[in-house]
């Protein structure tokens, strides 16, 4: 697993306090030769449902003879 790209958008500051919930989606699966490029993106919010931040994370899989 090689990780090829992250990326965060923060909505709010974490304060001292803050319970935390988070959603992972997976948004894509590309074939790449013998591997493979999965997205993923986590959905952090506290557990009231408030929008804290969205991170995106892109790992390349790669086959098994490489």
């Amino acid at each position: 697993v090689v990780h090829a790209d992250q990326r965060f958008t923060h909505h709010r500051p974490i304060v001292a306090g803050d319970e935390l919930v988070a959603e992972l989606h997976v948004d894509q699966v590309r074939a790449m030769g013998s591997g493979a490029m999965i997205t993923s993106r986590a959905e952090i919010s506290t557990v009231a449902g408030e929008p804290v931040a969205t991170t995106v994370s892109s790992l390349l899989v790669r086959g098994e003879d490489q």
